[in-house]
């Protein structure tokens, strides 16, 4: 009996150190969370456009290599816009992306397997409409009759129609020209239109001319919201690395409102500006957070009815509880 229970705490000793080695291989060989579960991924190649403090700082400060070591490579893509964003995730070059909530409901309404993982930012402020100060426009009860430039299909478009809406008028009482920023600009500075919407830190820069004047911010009217979502295949494979994505992101934020000056010096250099005063105007005017609410949820509702009424998607069975999840915000502890 006593050779018994020797050769068996021989034979257990044997199993605990072959799993422990093994343990100490998977390490080696990929992405683990906190809680030792493996992750395949061997990188992660993240999308931004505009100036995405989070995604950007935390690249450059190392709060991203923080989180990782080196056991994920971590690529960062700039692109011009939302909807170039969605064309690289749909052809798998990008994981995580971030963006503004519209084109993300349209790629999703498209049938693209995605997930809302977190807030990006949210701005109650966060459009302005603005005029030139010939078009006799004092106050939102004054855009009877008037040009308004904004671009069809756009967040700018969802909020002049509220703007619109909260005086009893709609695309009858008004003439919405369609112009793209830099064209509603100039526009704008010409007289050729009355109005148009702005955001930071093009907002800035038009205000410097001292014949266009600040209306209305889009605050009570309508939210602009900025969101992070991933690949559901990508997600789903890699849920910790997701998790301590977020993480890495929060850091970044806190950082932020802490340094906001060196922040913005980063941002500046990193997209190649030269314009310090309204990027850093860029970074108050938003709420930065790694956070999933009810609030996002409707929000991107009211998107997606937008989205229906200017015809720009034909599905009516979709719901945003369905897009978002909160579970890695959750794994994360924020």
């Amino acid at each position: 009996m006593k050779k018994i229970v020797k050769n068996s705490r021989l034979v257990l000793f044997a199993v605990m150190t072959l799993t422990l080695m093994a343990a100490g291989c998977s390490k080696k060989s990929g992405s683990t969370g906190e809680d030792g579960e493996l992750n395949k991924a061997e990188k992660l190649v993240i999308g931004h456009n505009l100036n995405h403090f989070p995604i950007i700082v935390a690249y450059e400060k190392g709060f991203l290599k923080d989180e990782f070591g080196d056991t994920l490579n971590i690529e960062i893509k700039q692109f011009a816009n939302g909807p170039a964003q969605n064309e690289a995730l749909k052809a798998g070059q990008i994981d995580i992306a971030n963006m503004g909530d519209l084109p993300v409901i349209q790629l999703w309404a498209n049938g693209t397997d995605i997930q809302v993982i977190s807030y990006l930012s949210d701005s109650p402020d966060g459009y302005s409409l603005v005029a030139n100060k010939q078009s006799g426009i004092k106050t939102l009860s004054d855009l009877k009759g008037k040009r308004i430039a904004t671009q069809f299909g756009s967040n700018h478009h969802k909020t002049v129609l509220k703007y619109l809406a909260s005086q009893g008028l709609d695309t009858d009482n008004v003439e919405l020209v369609h112009l793209q920023r830099p064209e509603a600009i100039v526009a704008l500075k010409q007289g050729v239109v009355d109005a148009t919407t702005f955001e930071e830190p093009a907002l800035s820069e038009a205000l410097k001319d001292d014949n266009i004047v600040k209306i209305s911010t889009s605050r009570g009217y309508d939210k602009a919201i900025n969101v992070t979502f991933a690949s559901t295949e990508y997600a789903r494979k890699n849920p910790q690395i997701i998790s301590r994505y977020l993480k890495a992101i929060k850091k970044a934020n806190d950082w932020n409102t802490q340094n906001p000056d060196e922040a913005t010096r980063i941002v500046v250099k990193y997209m190649g500006s030269d314009d310090f005063t309204g990027t850093k105007n860029f970074l108050e005017a938003r709420n930065w957070l790694v956070a999933v609410d009810q609030e996002l949820i409707d929000s991107l509702n009211d998107t997606i009815k937008f989205c229906r009424e200017q015809e720009m998607i034909t599905r009516d069975d979709l719901d945003a509880k369905n897009l978002v999840n909160a579970a890695y915000v959750k794994a994360a502890g924020l």
